[in-house]
């Protein structure tokens, strides 16, 4: 498989500086492709995005807001991103080279707030400007959401997701914004308008900046969680249950009970492994035999907790939703379930004893002791 960072390769990079010389009086395409493509080979995927935003810099009119002008001009006519289209051709820019020129309208459009901010607008629907806009948010925070509280309407439902996912206090992949993190409720405005947004992509957007306020916060989102659940329609329901996807897999009593997820009315729960030891990277397999002792169904999330050895002989644990059921009065549930230990890059495995947890509507039910073989044992 071709490496990620590929994506900003020396043939759209130099497509880009086509595109530019077109625009651009006495433009040195020699002069773009040395700058950018510098040393490509040996730099990974960030590394050439900064080193094309910085590129851009020194080889559009210092002028910005002429600079965003030039830019407009060689976007890709087509203003409806979909990330399995073709990237940026000779007809304009779009997908991953977005990217950098977002980062160069935040780094080098601050002193022109408006233009800068017009442009990450248009840049969004071709790709994302998520991480572009956070430049700006760091350097004048109400100023931005004064204008994109006046998109929050934008016909455009990329423009609309930016909105609510530029200005998350965690965005993965961008810069944290601190104000934000501290006080989350500047941007309630914008979560509040995009809550019923028609669009599930805007509304899973939304259920991602809840969830980053509930990790600094919990006690605010489960606050915002009750007040929008009250005659929540069942898209808004299913926003809530993502955005509170951590708080219930740490089984906080609240969150829990906002879905209906109270203590569990179960006989014996039999949970069982099949061996009592793992190869390296290979599977576990779990059994279940579980019944109610309730007059009525209930609803019952299932989730596993793995606690994997570390490098240091301790156990760290990492939840795991197995499934939401609902189990009727006086019924028996059994179920299997294989938990992988295949090869993964965001994990590294230790040999040794490890254990795991069933834990149904946030209460362990049951735990078990298993070994993890060494590598080729």
């Amino acid at each position: 498989m071709e490496p990620f960072k590929n994506i900003f390769n020396r043939n759209v990079i130099e497509t880009l500086g086509r595109l530019l010389a077109r625009e651009i009086p006495r433009f040195s395409l020699k002069k773009w492709n040395a700058d950018a493509c510098a040393d490509l080979e040996s730099l990974e995927m960030k590394q050439r995005w900064l080193q094309v935003t910085h590129a851009l810099a020194r080889h559009l009119p210092s002028d910005f807001p002429e600079a965003a002008a030039v830019i407009r001009r060689v976007l890709h006519p087509s203003c409806e991103c979909d990330p399995l289209r073709e990237g940026t051709t000779a007809e304009g820019v779009q997908s991953w080279m977005i990217a950098p020129l977002a980062d160069y309208a935040g780094i080098y459009g601050k002193n022109h707030l408006p233009v800068a901010m017009e442009l990450l607008r248009e840049l969004t629907m071709r790709f994302t400007s998520e991480f572009g806009v956070r430049h700006l948010l760091l350097h004048d925070a109400p100023a931005c959401l004064q204008i994109m509280h006046g998109w929050l309407d934008d016909p455009n439902d990329h423009v609309r997701r930016w909105l609510t996912e530029g200005t998350r206090p965690r965005l993965p992949w961008g810069a944290q914004i601190p104000g934000f993190i501290a006080d989350p409720t500047a941007t309630q405005k914008i979560l509040h308008a995009l809550r019923d947004d028609p669009s599930e992509y805007v509304r899973r957007s939304v259920a991602n900046h809840l969830n980053d306020i509930a990790r600094d916060h919990p006690q605010l989102a489960l606050q915002i969680a009750e007040k929008w659940m009250k005659n929540a329609p069942a898209p808004r329901k299913k926003l809530l249950r993502h955005a509170m996807r951590n708080l219930l897999k740490k089984g906080e009593p609240q969150a829990l009970a906002l879905h209906g997820l109270t203590a569990p009315q179960l006989g014996d729960v039999s949970f069982t492994l099949a061996s009592s030891s793992v190869p390296f990277y290979g599977d576990l397999s779990c059994l279940l035999e579980m019944t109610s002792l309730a007059t009525v169904e209930q609803r019952l999330r299932l989730d596993i907790i793995v606690h994997y050895q570390k490098a240091n002989g301790s156990l760290s644990p990492k939840t795991y939703l197995w499934k939401e059921i609902v189990l009727p009065a006086g019924q028996v549930h059994r179920a299997e379930r294989r938990q992988s230990f295949r090869k993964i890059t965001t994990r590294v495995y230790h040999p040794g004893p490890h254990r795991i947890e069933l834990a149904i509507n946030g209460c362990v039910m049951a735990q078990r002791e298993f070994t993890l073989l060494p590598h080729n044992a």
